[in-house]
Order: structure tokens, then sequence, then C-alpha cells
């Protein structure tokens, strides 16, 4: 949820804050409907961008902090990096937002979003909903949670090397690629996805028909561990299954320490309030 300032000294320490991270600045008005819209979008942000800041400004309460920021309509979202502001947007129009947004997150502000060396897409890992996500056959010291932290641990077969994980996500996505990174001996090599499938378990990912089949070799993992996808294919994805079959070492345990997915997120803004607040509210 974006934070409201509640005084002056809090947003200049806000501004400072921007020399880590990305600071999002909402200047908004009690009387401005589209600001409600916005409000809204930024809550859903918030929760998909940890690592950035959202915050909110009454410009009633603090005149003079709108002036400095030559705020002349409401909402106005600006954007800070490094003590400075990187760029400006006015209107509730969502799609908009969650562009500027991606690409400023990145890291440097370019237009060019790059994930894994996928250029034009980004990680949407964060868009994983762990608690609704699962593993079948997974070990109880080693779950599937592991792929989504960093550091050593990795997710590990039980009874035998093949496993169905189900992960779901907060939103539709649209995937271009998986990652996968995994020891060499027990990688995963023969795969089936299953697009929008949360009710696949062992006797299905098998005789049912996939989204896609994928092998994996050496050289896949050597390089990175990224597969592209039949992308037309997974253009509005809530969820997705993935069978392992088995694993390059032939071995009776299969171990994954990484998985993400790269692509881009599908845009679900209530069309009537993006025509609300496509030209904002003048001050």
């Amino acid at each position: 949820m974006a934070t409201t300032v509640e005084n002056e000294k809090q947003f200049i320490e806000i501004i400072k804050e921007s020399s880590s991270k990305l600071v999002v600045v909402d200047f908004y008005s009690l009387t401005c409907p589209p600001c409600l819209v916005v409000d809204g979008i930024l809550n859903q942000l918030a929760m998909q961008y940890p690592n950035v800041g959202f915050y909110k400004v009454d410009i009633a309460r603090f005149p003079d902090i709108s002036e400095k920021c030559l705020i002349t309509a409401t909402p106005t979202l600006q954007f800070f990096r490094k003590g400075k502001m990187i760029d400006m947007l006015r209107g509730a129009d969502k799609q908009a937002i969650v562009k500027k947004v991606e690409t400023h997150s990145n890291g440097d502000g370019t237009e060019n979003a790059k994930a894994f060396g996928v250029v034009g897409h980004s990680d949407l890992t964060r868009l994983v909903l762990k608690k609704q996500s699962e593993c079948l056959n997974q070990s109880d010291d080693n779950p599937l949670e592991n792929v989504f932290t960093e550091g050593d641990s990795v997710l590990e077969s039980d009874v035998d090397e093949q496993l169905v994980l189900h992960i779901a996500f907060s939103q539709p996505l649209k995937l271009h690629s998986i990652m996968i990174k995994a020891p060499a001996d027990r990688a995963p090599k023969n795969i089936r996805l299953f697009a929008n499938r949360m009710d696949i378990g062992f006797d299905d990912a098998e005789a049912s028909e996939a989204t896609q089949e994928i092998e994996l070799t050496e050289e896949v993992y050597k390089k990175g561990g990224v597969v592209n996808l039949r992308y037309v294919r997974f253009q509005n994805v809530s969820s997705i299954s993935i069978y392992v079959a088995d694993n390059l070492g032939d071995d009776d345990v299969t171990a994954i320490s990484q998985l993400a997915f790269i692509g881009t997120a599908v845009d679900t803004a209530n069309v009537s309030d993006i025509r609300q607040g496509e030209d904002g509210h003048s001050h």
C-alpha cells in the first residue's frame, strides 16, 4: 500500500530514499475522482514491487511541496532516482502507470527491459502466488518455495525423479520464456508445460496434450537455462503447471535451484476507470 506523507520532513527523507531505489510519488486531491483510481493501482503495484517506494502527497495539505514539484493537475505521478525526478505522468491510465513502473524499476530507467538476457521482457517471478502454488512429489526438506529464494537451497523430488509444479500468478501474464537453474547431474530433462491447468496430476501430465513440450540439455543449462516458449500459446496465463518426467543424470532425485518466468503482465484495468482518468483533474 502506498504510504501517505504526513509532513515536509518526511517528504525530504523520501527523496533521499531514492538514492538506493525507485521512489514513486502520487500527488492527489480528495476532490479528484481519478485519484481514487490511481490509489487502487498503486496499492496493487506496491505488492508486486516490494523494492519500490510508493508514496502519496495531498496537495491541499502540502501546497508548498506541490508548488516546488510544479504540480498543476491531479493525479500526477513523479518518479525519483538518486534524489532527482526522472519522469512524470499525469492521469489515471493504468497501462501507462504500470509501464512506467516496470521501466524504471529495472534499475537504470532505460526503456528496454531485460530479464536473464531476454530483451523487451521482465522477470515476472514477483507475481507468483507462493501460498497458492504447490509441487507434487516434493521432498519435505526441500520444497517448492526454495526455487523462489536466493541461496543454495533447492527443490527436490521425493519417491522418484518426477515432479508436477503448479504455479499460480497474481494477474494474467504473457509468458515469453522460462529460466531453470539446477544441479547438473539432477537437472530436469524432459518437461511438459500446461497453461491454466492447476488440476493436472501425474497421469494427466503424461496423457494430456501439453501447451508445450521441451527437452532441456546440458548446453541449455550452460547458457543460463533460459528457454523460449511458443509465445502465441502463452498469452493469457493465470497459472502454469510443469511436469518434469526425468533428469539429465537418470538419478532417482530431480533438483531445481531456481525457477523464473519472463514476459509481460497483461493489463487488467477497467476500461471505464481508464477513460475516467485519462485527462486528470486540473488545479
